[in-house]
């Protein structure tokens, strides 16, 4: 069952993602926002910069054309025909030069009148002029002047004026008149933008040229240039055609001319935006990327989980647990857990299991050892057969604990010896010795062994070494020989008590003590009556202890008392 999202925790890792997601995207969509205010500056920037841009290089042609005209004017001043006067010559000279390229010559002396003019045949009646001479008289340079109507072309025009010095004194002024559609010319090879304009205006604000209504507007104020704003890099205001725009500037070095190229504010605007939209195109189209990959990560991450949370159920219900590796490590150690989980729980299953029927068949064990103790006790008085059995319990009780103390992995030697000595602990170390290596008995024979002891403790206490002052007991076990021979040796010697008389019948404690022994541990016993004290000694292959090798088989080899 998925969790359902509420606001409160927990919440699902899907969640958790996209607030993730939410996290990182807050930030980063201020700084696109604040990347797109500075896009969008930065596109009006560069119209800005294209239209100064532009006007720059249309001046650059203007001068450059300027030049031109001025080194052609230049080389008819040089001709031979002028040096002499020939006037006529030199028209026939400069038509043929500037005919085909629209020009027309005229020249003056210092007073303006015109000597010849190409405007007209030659001989004909010419005008006196002013207003195109500037720093060619004062000054003896070449010179550009503004729109004049002209007294022979009889409308706007210009002219390109060089001195012709003789014995370096002026002497005359030739000039090239200029139509306004040669500059109209030269900003229509620029190819600006349909919605762009460009004005050439001269030093009085007079427009000499545009790029759209060229007849309408020649000879006429630029009022739009008495509304840009002074310095400003980027200036505004409106052209002639009453539509806002923006204004890139330029000034002409040959002649003090202006070229302004204006955008419309509109296009500006709208290109800014134009630029804007496809930043946030782009920018929607890689978040919406991003959150495809989020939720494919959200994927990714969930199913392991997934995967991990049925594993955990699997294992609650007691079912087998299948766990298939992904690609998340977190998720696969969390699986690999929970398998290893369900083989421990299935291994701890089958070790109880094995332990209940390991109680089952010990308590069957237990019943039979007290059936057998119960069979061979005298029956003849109840009293005593009460007294001697309760004392055999005790004796097998006592091995009975120490086999569980620890958890039926085996019994020291040593441990039981004192266990079953227990009612005579204040005597060992004076009259009862014991001594022996770290040995670790197998239950069987921890059982059999103890009972065994229990007894000659008993009978010690009763008719041997302990019944008196002083009589001593030594008990001392010891493995000796190697492999299959190898052997568990344990000793029980009395000594200095009173005389030994063997029994004159072999009772209960006689099958405990040898054949009970004997056969739980397939050991060879010995028990001698010495006058001196019993002697008790018990000879078992070493496999009844855990110290011993690991075998199988038969006995070992055992030797004749």
């Amino acid at each position: 069952m998925k969790p359902s999202l509420s606001l409160r925790p927990p919440w699902p890792v899907s969640f958790l993602l996209a607030l993730s997601i939410i996290a990182l995207a807050v930030p980063l969509l201020a700084l696109l926002g604040m990347e797109a205010a500075r896009l969008t500056s930065s596109e009006r920037s560069r119209l800005f910069g294209e239209a100064r841009s532009t006007a720059e290089r249309t001046a650059g042609d203007l001068d450059q054309t300027l030049n031109s005209y001025i080194v052609i004017l230049e080389s008819l001043a040089t001709t031979p025909a002028l040096a002499e006067d020939d006037f006529a010559t030199v028209y026939r000279q400069a038509a043929a030069a500037l005919s085909s390229r629209g020009l027309y010559a005229f020249l003056r002396d210092k007073s303006g009148q015109q000597l010849l003019n190409t405007r007209v045949p030659y001989g004909s009646a010419l005008p006196t002029s002013s207003g195109f001479d500037g720093t060619v008289i004062t000054d003896n340079k070449p010179f550009v002047s503004d729109v004049v109507i002209g007294d022979v072309a009889k409308r706007p025009v210009m002219a390109v004026s060089v001195p012709v010095m003789r014995n370096k004194k002026l002497r005359y002024v030739l000039s090239l008149s200029l139509e306004p559609s040669l500059m109209k010319d030269l900003l229509d090879r620029q190819k600006i933008p349909d919605t762009w304009r460009a004005t050439i205006t001269d030093r009085k604000g007079v427009i000499i040229a545009r790029s759209l209504e060229q007849d309408k507007f020649v000879g006429k104020p630029f009022s739009g240039a008495a509304r840009i704003g002074g310095g400003d890099q980027t200036p505004e205001g409106t052209d002639l055609e009453g539509r806002a725009v923006k204004w890139g500037v330029a000034a002409s070095r040959m002649a003090d001319w202006n070229v302004y190229v204006s955008v419309p504010a509109e296009s500006i605007d709208s290109a800014a935006r134009q630029a804007l939209l496809n930043y946030v195109l782009i920018v929607a189209a890689f978040t919406c990327v991003g959150i495809a990959g989020a939720v494919g990560v959200a994927r990714v991450i969930t199913r392991p989980l997934d995967l991990a949370e049925d594993a955990a159920k699997a294992l609650g219900a007691g079912r087998a647990v299948e766990f298939t590796p992904t690609v998340v490590a977190e998720a696969n150690a969390i699986g690999s857990a929970l398998v290893e989980a369900a083989k421990l729980r299935e291994q701890a299953e089958q070790q109880i299991l094995l332990l209940m029927r390991e109680v089952n068949h010990r308590s069957k064990n237990m019943l039979a050892v007290v059936q057998a103790i119960a069979r061979q006790m005298p029956s003849d008085d109840p009293k005593q057969f009460v007294r001697q059995f309760s004392n055999r319990i005790v004796g097998l009780a006592a091995s009975q604990d120490l086999l569980i103390e620890s958890n039926w992995q085996g019994v020291r030697v040593s441990d039981l010896v004192r266990s079953q000595l227990a009612l005579f602990r204040e005597l060992i170390g004076t009259r009862i010795d014991i001594s022996g290596p770290p040995v670790r008995l197998q239950p069987p024979a921890a059982q059999a062994i103890g009972m065994a002891l229990h007894e000659l403790a008993t009978n010690a206490s009763k008719y041997g070494a302990l019944a008196d002052e002083n009589g001593k007991v030594h008990v001392s076990w010891r493995l000796q020989g190697s492999g299959e021979g190898r052997e568990f040796v344990l000793d029980w010697v009395e000594k200095d008590g009173p005389a030994v008389k063997p029994p004159e019948r072999r009772g209960f404690g006689y099958t405990i003590m040898v054949a009970m022994v004997e056969k739980s541990l397939d050991a060879m016993v010995q028990v001698d009556y010495a006058p001196t004290g019993l002697s008790w000694k018990v000879r078992a292959p070493a496999r009844c202890t855990y110290e011993g090798p690991e075998t199988a088989g038969g006995p070992a080899d055992r030797k004749s008392p």
